[in-house]
């Protein structure tokens, strides 16, 4: 006997469990109660049942974050403030020399300094310091100071992100003199002597400056400017020919409508684009193609119209093989043909009161008019004996409404050619707008080159024309004010506590989300209150979780129908499992429980047996005669459960095969107060079986004999035969257990008793709970519920 379960509540609520029965009948026992916020105690609930994976993504999640700050986001950082003020003409400071100033200065290119009288000039100086001009310089120089460092494992730009070079707000604290000057340069990494390398590197290079070596410097740098300047337009030149190439090779001017932001010589030709030339071309072809439907529209009901008056023969098959092999028709058709393709290429790209469209148009009505005659001569040609017939009149018809007649055929036959000329039009038409819109990316992607490029020109013009300004500025020399190998004035960005906090927090928060997504994301009822939240049905017990069952002593009754009698049994459960059953016994007959009780499900695996069993049990051990049923032919189990054999039973008894007992001569020889009906062996549909005359037969005899008759059903959602036994019986009891029941599966069963058989269900008993030690006195002390109104105690 198996009665797997799970249990997360914890303790019984005698408001919550038995709501009181509603008087209305037209209720539906399905009542889902929206639930507008989780409260904390459900966070914690859903935590509990899935701490095992919570806490392991926790874990994982605040490892994973601790690695990563070990190796990429713990660095120390420090800063240092250089000061410019302005120094002597050359050779007016003892100790300097041309010589001695040129041989410091050979790494880097020479800065161009502002003069200390012009407003904002710091500023400029550190827009130019942090410029790829002079930081690539210092790259190059860190690297060959740190062999273990390339470009490879230390590019340029985590080199540029590790550098900050900024104005300081309180920089007047620092200054020995009016025009004095002072910059912050501040440097990160992962390692205090790379910070102590770098910061000692920009230190000696950006104070070996005099005034000689800074102009040849600035004119070193205006050759590479202008030499980069000369480099800019090549490219820019070699853009503007790929352009060409790419309109000459696609045969576009411009794909999409967005226009660059670079010059104006990138948007040639001005206007619209290609895409929006074809969208309008498009436009013009559906709206053409739109009145062509319309006049097919017209045309065709004329066509209809006259030909239910004509009534066709073979004379008219013969006109009609005559004007396909006249080879004027024909050459007529052919024209008209052409000239309709004509029309229609000439509307794809014209308006259509252009000259061309209505010269177009005016030879179309021409041919569609020789047309008309020549069909009308061979027509008036191939006369026949009984034209009244041919046309389907019973009058003498005129040769106007055969030539009406030959007229709307002519016409639809020119408007359809039309219509798929114009379809094919439309086809053409959509895969250039297709082909044009494939090529915008591209196009864009050049254009794009050159906007950066003259971007690119326009920052060197204003870099040559700085260098150009500073040539006959002043020069500063620089001063270092910090201490670089104060080591402990190095800052960690982030603490180990700060670290491990992080890390905690995430953790926390992984395992919490997860736990929350997988309870969110599981059908099944977890919780009473998840069952009580989705029906007005009351609770009437809850069975604890156990793997321990009693065990069973039982005598065959009668022969050969396989009827057994409880002898004796062996407690094996634990008691507060059999206790509930006394309390669900209790609640039953407070609910007004009758004489026949089914007990079902949503679904297999949920316990019914199990609670079958043990209630059946219950009323034997109050003193009631029970007779325990086995009706669930698809898959009995009861005899497995009682350990007895299943060789006769129900099924024989429903199919005549073996008569019903007499149930008085049988309690006078044997006073067992639980006897139990085992399934049998069915051989027929079990529907037919439980909604037969017989079936009704066994329910009137077993009525007069027991106190309490409780049958073991088939699952409700699996097979139809239990709607049937649920007509026939007093009142059924639905099982949902915790952990199994799926909430569709819940709703389907009890949508399909909102048909006819909400009155049968008295209620519903929990499976499953998990009850802790700690609760368990408080489980046994569960008191009666409060009556429903509608519900008299019998």
């Amino acid at each position: 006997m198996s009665a797997d379960n799970s249990y997360t509540n914890g303790s019984f609520d005698q408001e919550r469990t038995f709501p009181n029965t509603p008087d209305d009948d037209s209720e539906s026992l399905l009542q889902p109660i929206t639930v507008d916020k989780i409260t904390i105690g459900e966070l914690l609930s859903g935590f509990k049942r899935r701490w095992k994976p919570a806490t392991i993504l926790g874990i994982a999640t605040a490892v994973l974050y601790l690695g990563y700050y070990y190796l990429f986001l713990r660095s120390y950082q420090h800063t240092i403030s250089l000061q410019v003020e302005a120094i002597r003409p050359l050779g007016g400071r003892s100790g300097t020399s041309l010589e001695s100033i040129r041989g410091l200065i050979q790494s880097i290119p020479s800065l161009p300094l502002p003069s200390g009288d012009t407003a904002g000039d710091t500023t400029t100086l550190v827009q130019i310091l942090s410029s790829d001009l002079v930081l690539r310089q210092l790259y190059e120089k860190f690297l060959e100071r740190n062999p273990d460092l390339n470009s490879e494992n230390y590019s340029y730009e985590s080199f540029r992100r590790s550098i900050q070079i900024e104005v300081p707000s309180n920089s007047r604290l620092f200054s020995n003199s009016a025009n004095a000057k002072v910059i912050q340069v501040t440097f990160t990494a992962n390692d205090r002597s790379k910070v102590n390398s770098a910061l000692d590197l920009i230190s000696e290079e950006l104070t070996r400056f005099n005034e000689a070596e800074k102009q040849e410097k600035i004119f070193q740098n205006l050759r590479y400017v202008n030499q980069e300047i000369q480099k800019t337009l090549n490219q820019i030149d070699d853009l503007e020919d790929q352009l060409n190439q790419f309109r000459t090779e696609n045969q576009v001017l411009r794909p999409d409508s967005i226009s660059s932001s670079s010059a104006g010589g990138m948007t040639a030709g001005g206007g619209g684009s290609d895409s929006d030339l074809y969208r309008m071309q498009l436009a013009n072809i559906l709206t053409a193609k739109n009145e062509n439907d319309s006049k097919i529209e017209f045309t065709r009901q004329t066509f209809d119209a006259l030909n239910a008056q004509l009534r066709m023969s073979p004379a008219e098959a013969l006109v009609a093989s005559n004007l396909s092999t006249s080879t004027n028709y024909t050459n007529l058709l052919t024209t008209l043909t052409d000239t309709e393709k004509r029309l229609a290429e000439e509307l794809g790209r014209l308006q259509a009161n252009s000259p061309t469209v209505r010269s177009l148009e005016e030879e179309r009505q021409l041919l569609l008019a020789q047309i008309k005659r020549e069909a009308q001569q061979i027509a008036q040609r191939n006369q026949v004996a009984n034209p009244e017939n041919l046309i389907g009149y019973q009058s003498t018809v005129s040769e106007g409404l055969i030539g009406k007649y030959l007229e709307a055929k002519i016409e639809l036959e020119s408007l359809e050619r039309m219509d798929v000329e114009l379809s094919r039009q439309i086809a053409r038409v959509r895969n250039e707008l297709a082909r044009v819109t494939r090529l915008a990316h591209p196009y864009r992607k050049i254009e794009q080159r050159m906007a950066a490029v003259q971007q690119s020109l326009q920052l060197l013009l204003q870099t040559r024309q700085s260098l150009q300004l500073q040539i006959a500025q002043q020069d500063f020399t620089w001063r270092l004010l910090s201490d670089i190998d104060d080591i402990e004035q190095y800052k960690v960005t982030i603490r180990l506590s700060v670290a491990l906090a992080i890390a905690l927090i995430l953790g926390t928060a992984a395992g919490v989300v997860l736990a929350l997504l997988l309870d969110l994301m599981d059908s099944r009822f977890l919780e009473v209150k998840q069952v009580q939240q989705n029906t007005r049905l009351p609770i009437a017990g809850q069975i604890p979780f156990t793997q321990e069952f009693d065990q069973y002593s039982f005598t065959r009754l009668e022969a050969p129908l396989a009827l057994w009698g409880l002898q004796n049994h062996l407690a094996g459960a634990a008691p507060i499992f059999r206790e509930s059953f006394y309390f669900l016994l209790t609640h039953l007959r407070q609910l007004g429980m009758q004489q026949v009780l089914a007990v079902t499900s949503a679904q297999s695996g949920e316990g019914r047996t199990t609670i079958a069993t043990y209630l059946a049990l219950a009323a034997a051990t109050v003193g009631q005669r029970v007779l325990l049923v086995d009706a669930n032919f698809r898959q009995p189990g009861l005899h497995q459960v009682l350990g007895i054999a299943n060789t006769s039973g129900l099924a024989e008894l429903l199919m005549g095969v073996l008569p019903l007992p007499n149930w008085m001569d049988l309690f006078e020889t044997h006073p067992e107060k639980l006897w139990v009906l085992t399934a049998g062996h069915c051989q027929q549909e079990p529907i037919s079986l439980l909604s037969s005359h017989q079936w009704h037969l066994f329910l009137a005899s077993i009525r007069e004999a027991f106190d309490l008759v409780i049958i073991d059903t088939a699952p409700t959602g699996h097979y139809s035969e239990t709607n049937s036994l649920l007509e026939s019986v007093d009142q059924a009891l639905f099982v949902v257990r915790l952990g199994q029941t799926r909430k569709d599966a819940f709703t389907k069963a009890l949508k399909e008793y909102d048909l006819g058989l909400k009155d049968k269900v008295i209620g519903l008993v929990v499976n499953g709970v998990r009850v802790p030690k700690s609760a368990e006195v408080a489980v046994l002390a569960i008191p009666s519920p409060s009556l429903p109104q509608s519900v008299s105690v019998g």
